[in-house]
């Protein structure tokens, strides 16, 4: 057992200036090259968290060679596209009658969901509602991400909704916000970000008064469900349930697409009609897909980009697992964040079925209700044994991407002691700790610069 007890290398904006990140394209292929072959060679000491992480490692790898950032885009197009065909079908079966799943009609479940969320929102308190939002520095349909867009969005012609519009007046009213100039802007904008080497993530840009005010009824939904448990702020709730799982009985849930899966007529369905309406009013109803085209008309409610979406969706999911829980007769915890959703052990095959039917996929790679495995939230649990992966996202070109891997080797390897206890680990973080200027190097603990 090594010793050596590895400081944590810190990155700072002002040290980045002082030392540019430039790394000679054979160094950081080495680097690259020799971590990939330490991860495939460990040994059988490590169990299943060594396997794990060999398994994973290279799982959300972005490889440039092999698939152009066109075919990627398409593919994930060609995805959201499918999606939102899938929602038109669910909004149709929605409208047209209802399932016996033999233990439960979708029509009871549905009257039992919508009591949940009705009792969780409580009453709609307008305008007040739209006083919570602000703007952020992420891209809207007119201002494109960057560290001052959130001034920007604030300065020239404001692009909103039509059904918006009149909901940002009642805002605005009799403030230095009423003097922007207003433009009318009835559809999203679609753009893809990267995500694994065969295709990207799907979001959509919206008219930033439209996100504005999305951002706001989000808030407030989000502080109606902490107040009854489930807080959105804090993602350690399901990590800590998904660590004790196995002790309490319970399962780790998954969706696939989930914030593109909720189609509108659920949305109709589920909550109260002034919720609804005024959802209904701040959303754009059709996105434009590519530059120049006609915009696509919806069958979801909302997507990525959104400002209301994730909270939509957990309030949504969460009510939907507490009325299958309830009509199975269980009593255990219930917790979502987003679509990272922990149940009963029990109930989770009736959910997956249930949730199908109004249209949402179970991801099975990511949802475990039997065995000895539980992920949530980002966290990896085997036996309740933290063997979270670390992934190698894209080529290594930089001194910080070295310094970021080489702190979540030290945090994977070095998790329980704080100290290395793999010679061969320890021989390699030090050697190509050796490449970044001693001015980067920081304190004792990697988590404080890990984006985990």
């Amino acid at each position: 057992m090594s010793s050596h007890r590895p400081m944590g290398i810190q990155r700072t904006h002002k040290q980045r200036k002082l030392c540019p990140n430039h790394l000679p394209a054979h160094v950081a292929r080495g680097f690259q090259d020799e971590l990939t072959s330490l991860i495939e060679g460990l040994d059988s000491s490590y169990g299943f968290k060594g396997e794990y992480l060999q398994r994973e490692f290279k799982s959300k790898y972005l490889d440039p060679s092999v698939v152009t950032p066109e075919q990627r885009r398409q593919a994930a197009v060609d995805k959201w596209l499918m999606t939102d065909e899938r929602n038109a079908v669910t909004n149709c079966r929605l409208q047209l009658g209802d399932e016996d799943f033999g233990w439960v009609t979708s029509d009871n479940l549905i009257r039992k969901t919508r009591q949940i969320i009705k009792s969780t929102l409580g009453p709609l308190d307008y305008p007040a509602c739209l006083f919570r939002g602000n703007h952020t520095n992420g891209a809207s349909v007119r201002v494109g991400r960057s560290p001052a867009a959130a001034i920007f969005k604030h300065t020239g012609k404001a692009l909103v909704s039509s059904s918006a519009l009149k909901h940002w007046l009642a805002y605005a009213s009799s403030t230095r916000l009423s003097d922007q100039v207003l433009c009318i802007q009835e559809f999203s904008v679609l753009f893809t970000v990267p995500k694994a080497t065969e295709i990207d993530r799907v979001a959509c840009k919206e008219p930033e008064i439209n996100m504005f005010l999305q951002r706001s009824v989000g808030d407030v939904i989000r502080k109606r469900l902490r107040k009854n448990g489930i807080d959105l702020n804090d993602q350690t709730i399901n990590q800590r349930l998904a660590r004790d799982a196995l002790h309490q009985g319970l399962a780790t849930v998954d969706l696939s697409s989930a914030s593109d899966s909720i189609s509108q007529q659920l949305v109709r369905e589920l909550l109260p009609f002034d919720w609804w309406s005024l959802l209904d009013d701040l959303r754009v109803h059709s996105t434009q897909v590519i530059e120049g085209e006609e915009p696509y008309e919806l069958n979801m409610f909302s997507s990525m980009g959104n400002g209301f979406t994730f909270e939509l969706e957990s309030l949504i999911f969460w009510a939907l697992a507490r009325a299958i829980s309830y009509f199975s007769g269980s009593k255990g915890k219930v917790s979502v964040y987003g679509d990272d959703i922990v149940v009963p052990n029990g109930i989770a095959p009736r959910m997956a079925r249930v949730f199908a039917w109004f249209g949402f996929k179970v991801n099975t790679k990511k949802s475990h209700w039997s065995g000895s495995f539980r992920e949530s939230c980002g966290k990896h649990y085997h036996r309740s044994y933290d063997v979270t992966p670390f992934y190698m996202k894209e080529p290594v070109k930089g001194k910080t991407d070295v310094i970021r891997l080489l702190n979540q080797l030290l945090y994977w390897e070095a998790r329980d002691f704080r100290f290395f206890t793999d010679e061969k680990i320890s021989e390699f973080h030090c050697k190509w700790s050796g490449i970044i200027p001693r001015s980067l190097w920081g304190g004792q603990d990697p988590m404080i610069h890990l984006p985990w």
